[in-house]
């Protein structure tokens, strides 16, 4: 049985004609037909009900398809596996990270990641920002991304750059008068308290000293932003968190230090090699995707 004539029964089945397939596939119309013509000869079966040009399965044909499925798969794994050579054998990659950039941002890395190396186990760990640098240099993770404040910076003893700049703003429930006034004093923010960033070690993180009013500490920018968007205080959420539905929602104060901007750093134990460097190692390769990913979100420029 040969697998060309299963990739082009199930491209047939998916697309419902033979036309499809053979566009599909980049393939003569005539070699698709004959190729699931001699296929159902050496079954002794009728894969397709045929209606003028458009093909129906048949029972059996259903009944086969999702294994041919299976079939294809695991062949082009395999040719995958041993064009990559035994050097990928094992491998893995483990990314840490803090919540500055969206869970989404994040979908679409591992995605990216998992298309260009199907072969490498890899995993990702959320954790603080004061936190990562330490997990890389006791070898727990291979690279990390995080905002780095007061508490937190380059990394003594690891590779580390700064990558990006990312802006918080100072934000309040739109509707509230905070966010309607075109100039907010000190003593005009302690009307509500303020929604502060707790770090591991219980510091609080992102916000401004001597305010004069209650605060709020939540250990995850997500919760942060969902507090000031409830209405319950006001502070700082970093720009690579809003999304349309925020900015609907939410709005800036107009305060002299409405704004601010930090450092977002990369670290890992090995200096990571220039894109299209030979044997490119691979948290270099999965940093380049993280840095397309940031360029297409608006993150860093090009």
């Amino acid at each position: 049985m040969r697998l060309d004539y299963l990739e082009y029964f199930e491209a047939a089945a998916r697309t419902g004609s033979i036309s499809g397939a053979a566009v599909q596939l980049g393939r003569n119309r005539s070699t698709v037909s004959m190729a699931i013509a001699a296929l159902e000869d050496e079954l002794g079966a009728e894969l397709f009900v045929r209606r003028g040009n458009s093909l129906t399965l048949s029972p059996v044909g259903e009944h086969i398809l999702d294994d041919c499925a299976r079939i294809i798969a695991l062949s082009n794994s395999i040719i995958e596996r041993c064009a990559r050579g035994e050097e990928t054998a094992g491998q893995e990659l483990r990314i840490g990270r803090d919540d500055v950039l969206s869970e989404n941002f994040w979908r679409h890395v591992i995605r990216s990641i998992r298309r260009a190396r199907p072969d490498v186990r890899l995993s990702m760990r959320y954790a603080e920002s004061d936190v990562l640098p330490e997990l890389v240099r006791e070898g727990q993770l291979d690279i990390a991304y995080f905002i780095a404040s007061g508490r937190s910076g380059p990394a003594s003893g690891l590779y580390s750059r700064v990558i990006a700049r990312i802006g918080m703003r100072m934000m309040v429930a739109r509707g509230h008068p905070l966010g309607a006034m075109s100039y907010v004093a000190d003593a005009d923010l302690s009307i509500l308290p303020q929604i502060t960033y707790l770090d591991s070690t219980q510091h609080e993180r992102f916000h401004l000293d001597a305010m004069g009013s209650e605060r709020i500490a939540l250990s995850s920018f997500e919760l942060g932003k969902d507090a000031i968007c409830d209405g319950l205080g006001w502070g700082y959420v970093p720009e690579s968190l809003l999304s349309e539905e925020d900015y609907a929602q939410l709005g800036q104060i107009n305060h002299g230090l409405g704004a601010a901007w930090y450092p977002y750093f990369v670290c890992s134990r090995e200096p990571l090699a220039a894109k299209g460097q030979a044997r490119e190692p691979l948290q270099s390769r999965a940093h380049d995707i993280i840095l397309t990913q940031m360029r297409s979100d608006g993150l860093i420029a090009d």
